[in-house]
């Protein structure tokens, strides 16, 4: 009983800090106030997760959600880039569809607060899509090429964090930054905007609107 009652209090931390940091962002949530919100000693907060754990769990429980959604329609993308592309069309959307979630992503992309867990699972997959086409490169190259892909997105956000959702701008957008690193190694362009084609055809005859990260 005392083991499922502190896995309840930690539930509850957690839940009550993503909605502080929901509405108040990463750096102006503080240990104070999430305890004080759980109604636990602030000593239990730390005790259960330091803050970049929270951010941690935030990321990697969204994307669980999309992999879900996305494993729950009737039919699945073709190969493992379009399931990437409309992975990545999902998750912009989303952050981008409400003005707090928006404001705590781009706090975190300009601060580059994104934990390395959530690097390590965006990385696995970008490999699992490299193996998939059969692309020869060397761990040190692909390393080059990740560190590039991930400099260019990170400013590509920042410079765009005012963009309109329902633009035109805002799809091309999504769609250099889910194929950054395939651009960047040299994947016939034709074949990526094929890919890009697909993908976003399976995207338009989804429902994504309860896939979200808050």
């Amino acid at each position: 009983m005392q083991y499922a009652n502190g896995l309840l209090t930690k539930e509850r931390v957690f839940e009550t800090a993503k909605a502080l940091m929901h509405e108040h962002g990463y750096k102006k949530t503080t240990y104070s106030m999430i305890a004080s919100k759980a109604d636990v000693p602030v000593g239990l907060v730390n005790y259960y997760y330091k803050k970049m754990e929270l951010v941690e769990r935030i990321y990697l429980d969204f994307f669980q959600k999309i992999d879900y959604h996305i494993m729950e329609q009737d039919g699945i993308p073709e190969n493992t880039l379009q399931y990437h592309i409309l992975f990545s069309r999902i998750m912009m959307t989303q952050i981008f569809s409400d003005a707090q979630t928006r404001a705590f992503h781009l706090e975190i992309n300009y601060n580059n607060l994104l934990p390395q867990a959530v690097h390590t699972l965006i990385r696995s997959r970008q490999v699992s899509i490299i193996e998939s086409l059969q692309m020869k490169m060397t761990p040190q190259y692909y390393y080059w090429c990740a560190t590039a892909e991930y400099g260019a997105r990170r400013e590509l956000i920042e410079q765009n964090k005012n963009i309109d959702v329902n633009s035109p701008e805002f799809l091309t957008l999504l769609n250099l930054l889910s194929t950054i690193t395939l651009r960047i190694v040299g994947l016939d362009q034709s074949f990526i905007d094929e890919n890009l084609r697909r993908a976003n055809e399976f995207y338009e005859l989804m429902d994504c609107s309860d896939v979200m990260m808050f």
